[in-house]
């Protein structure tokens, strides 16, 4: 790819950008959300259209309009969430696109076809069952094995590893490294330092739309990865491991939840959940997307009713308290979706920062102080180094990160104005670059040295491995088993996340 140019509106996201990858070889595209990684290879697989450059593939040029184009050409792309259709056997969703022109589908001739496609390159795939009953990380090779069976010999993963329990990424990156032996080329997209160290060939680093420069795993290393994704701001601090549960403050936890169940009604329904959050530690909440979580924390918060079980604050029962009523008593919630829970699009950024603070802020006058609220959102564009012209800005005209940067200023604001005890932070560093996420934590932190407990939910298992005194894995809407740390054996905890049952949890 040479010169390649592509603007969204006023909005620069690849200008003048090249990039090469080799056949047999595995090429990580390295940055910070927003740098333009993703945006090129959704225009090598036909999503975007460029507005200027040229693609060659074996020193032909190309033109590339369409999936369809990419698929003639041999790109296959594999998204990071799956796009695949819940109630279709895994085959059928293999063969989408190549069912050919006959009146009846062979099911049979595609089965053979697809079954020895799939033993050449190792992939145990049921393609009988229906893809909503299959793991994450068979329905991602589910999603390999359509590529290849429409004849991608360039294969391209977007940020693979985010559904999949580490037993799953180790089997993954042993299938790819396989299929680069086999001479495909493979190309994964990704902000996971680590994973890029252990298994690719090459590393083309991107910044701010552009390509900064590729490098051999050799060459490499996280310090200067990091230097090349952040430029003069430099690397942010690593992390340090809580000193463990012995830090945690005498006297009641800050949460105690017992037998608490929910119903389907909700989402996925919660069964006898029963933990504690610890006064001053921060606990970990692990699973693979979609087993819980965000109606774990929307129970807590107040804001989905549950049907049977108790939940104390400090002691004090609030289990039938309104989600005003708790944040009063000092709960806070840190949304998954930032954007349908967590703004007003049309609100400005100021305005948007005091929702929920309001009741607290303002109750004395009983009016609503705008003087007040511009004033802390100033202060929050200047403390968490929001992108914006100034607090006036629609929230809509954000970009995501900065959307969760003033989401998070938000919450960490209602902790000190509300004498807060209770942070339920679900993703928080999501969307955020390095030094913001590094910010996040360093405020979680302070949190937990202040004698509150936090409640922080992650799909990076590294996030929390790195950030929490105790780890509770959650899986099917059941908790399946606690790890305290400091350190932790991620394979144990990937088990209980696939839903294995173990001794090795307590």
């Amino acid at each position: 790819m040479y010169g390649i140019r592509k603007s969204f509106g006023q909005v620069v996201a690849l200008d003048g950008v090249d990039f090469e990858a080799g056949k047999g070889e595995i090429h990580a595209l390295l940055g910070e959300n927003g740098a333009g990684k993703t945006t090129l290879m959704n225009i090598l697989s036909g999503l975007y259209r460029l507005d200027e450059g040229q693609i060659s593939i074996d020193r032909r040029e190309v033109s590339i309009h369409s999936p369809r184009d990419a698929i003639k050409a041999g790109i296959g792309m594999v998204h990071q969430h799956v796009e695949l259709i819940s109630n279709f056997t895994a085959l059928e969703n293999i063969l989408l696109g190549r069912e050919g022109s006959r009146w009846k589908l062979d099911l049979d001739a595609h089965r053979s076809s697809a079954e020895k496609l799939a033993a050449s390159y190792g992939l145990s795939i049921p393609l009988s069952e229906p893809i909503k009953s299959l793991p994450a990380g068979i329905q991602q090779k589910v999603e390999i094995l359509k590529a290849l069976y429409h004849g991608a010999d360039t294969l391209i993963l977007d940020e693979p590893t985010t559904m999949l329990t580490p037993l799953e990424v180790d089997g993954l990156f042993s299938t790819l490294k396989s299929f680069a032996k086999g001479g495909l080329t493979v190309i994964f997209i990704t902000h996971k330092i680590k994973e890029v160290l252990d298994n690719c060939d090459r590393i083309t680093v991107f910044r701010g739309g552009l390509k900064i420069d590729t490098i051999s795993r050799e060459a490499a290393s996280r310090e200067k990865l990091v230097q090349m994704m952040m430029g003069e701001r430099g690397a942010p601090p690593e992390n340090k491991r809580p000193t463990g549960p012995s830090a945690a403050l005498e006297g009641s936890p800050t949460l105690s939840v017992r037998g608490m169940y929910t119903s389907a009604e909700w989402g996925v329904p919660l069964k006898n959940i029963t933990f504690d959050i610890p006064r001053g530690l921060i606990v970990g909440l692990a699973g693979v997307s979609g087993n819980g979580q965000k109606e774990l924390a929307e129970a807590l918060a107040g804001l989905i009713e549950i049907e049977k079980g108790d939940i104390h604050l400090n002691g004090t029962g609030v289990s039938k308290l309104s989600m005003s009523a708790r944040i009063a008593r000092g709960i806070s919630l840190l949304p998954q979706d930032r954007i349908e829970e967590g703004i007003l699009p049309s609100l400005s950024l100021s305005e948007n920062f005091v929702l929920g603070l309001h009741p607290h802020i303002f109750k004395r006058r009983g009016i609503f102080e705008q003087d007040t609220a511009n004033e802390l959102g100033r202060n929050a564009i200047r403390e968490f180094n929001i992108l914006a012209k100034n607090e006036h800005v629609p929230a809509a005209h954000l970009s995501g990160g900065n959307i969760q940067k003033m989401i998070v200023a938000r919450s960490m604001m209602l902790s000190h104005k509300t004498g807060k005890i209770l942070m339920i932070a679900n993703n928080p560093t999501r969307g955020l670059d390095v030094m913001a996420a590094s910010f996040v934590h360093g405020r979680l932190r302070e949190l937990r040295s202040h004698g509150a407990g936090v409640l922080l939910i992650s799909e990076d298992l590294d996030e929390l491995c790195s950030m929490c005194d105790q780890i509770i894995v959650i899986h099917s809407g059941e908790i399946f088993g606690s790890f305290d740390g400091p350190e932790y054996d991620i394979y144990q905890i990937g088990v209980l996340m696939a839903g294995q049952k173990s001794e090795t949890g307590s």
